[in-house]
């Protein structure tokens, strides 16, 4: 059953550290990765192929299978650095070889080579339009509450569902799902296409899809601070405790910022991008405990900083 497998397949985490592998494991879905130098591409190869061939083992004495069918496998990396990288298109997992995929599928979310984040804007940009078309032919027999309702449980869940991955895109990836939501806010309240948009946002109350995208962030944030967000997020954000008592105010509940990153990748990560924007929100925001307070405080003052 879904309470008992993660228990039953446990000693998988101890197969992963004797090989010295980060893993993450979610329900069935097991990944394991590892960090390596370009030069360093075969000896990477043969340290994950072992791992494999004992995790296979394991799973024979413990009457389970290894679906060589169902493993993805993928390597990540700057333009620069995969054009170094050879001699490593696929791995051997029990008696197949599978090849190195162009973006794999990580719990809903599609995560290509270079981790640009296109595939899935673009199948997420897919599904929403299936479903505006949808509803766009039944709209004349809906009232306008029905259908914002429908939009949020079809298309806005959908913009919102991984979104946090999204931070730090170029303008001209998020504005594709930015015409997303505009396209459902004109089926919702019957406005013609040439019409300017933003008034229609703002009068449905609707967070633009960046000012989502940090509203996201910021809540886990929050949670992460509170310790009611998973142990692996918390132990990347850190309250700032100085050494002694400051008179200013706007210095209390800030988090520690740590070295600036080195390339791009490490700007959009929640480690470095959650103390950035947590530290530019207004004092009375960061000072608030009640979770259903500051998720209300919060889309107030991202409303105010995109409309107003």
């Amino acid at each position: 059953g879904p309470f008992g497998f993660p228990t039953y397949q446990t000693p998988l985490s101890r197969i992963f550290k004797h090989h010295e592998m980060s893993y993450h494991l979610y329900a069935d879905d097991s990944q394991i990765y590892l960090c390596f130098d370009p030069s360093e591409g075969m000896i990477a190869k043969q340290r994950l192929e072992k791992c494999i061939s004992d995790v296979s083992a394991w799973m024979h004495e413990n009457h389970l299978k290894l679906n060589h069918s169902k493993t993805e496998y993928i390597i990540i990396g700057s333009k620069n650095n995969l054009s170094k990288i050879t001699n490593i298109s696929d791995i051997k997992v029990g008696n197949e070889n599978v090849s190195c995929s162009t973006s794999v599928k990580n719990i809903g979310a599609l995560f290509d080579a270079q981790l640009t984040m296109a595939d899935q804007v673009s199948a997420t940009c897919r599904s929403c339009y299936i479903y505006i078309r949808n509803i766009g032919k039944i709209r004349p027999y809906l009232s306008q509450s029905a259908t914002e309702k429908l939009v949020h449980a079809f298309i806005s869940s959908r913009l919102d569902y991984n979104n946090a991955l999204l931070y730090g895109l170029p303008v001209t990836l998020l504005g594709k799902l930015q015409k997303v939501q505009n396209c459902a806010a004109r089926v919702v309240t019957r406005t013609p296409k040439r019409a300017h948009i933003t008034p229609v946002l703002h009068s449905l109350h609707w967070l633009p899809v960046t000012a989502r995208i940090k509203y996201k962030i910021l809540l886990l944030t929050f949670k992460c601070i509170q310790g009611t967000a998973p142990a692996y997020l918390c132990k990347l954000v850190e309250l700032y405790t100085p050494r002694r008592s400051l008179r200013s105010s706007t210095d209390q509940h800030i988090l520690v910022r740590g070295t600036p990153p080195k390339s791009k990748y490490g700007e959009r990560s929640f480690e470095k991008c959650a103390p950035f924007l947590w530290n530019n929100l207004p004092l009375d925001i960061r000072c608030t405990a009640k979770v259903e307070a500051f998720k209300s405080k919060l889309k107030t003052f991202l409303f105010k900083e995109h409309f107003e």
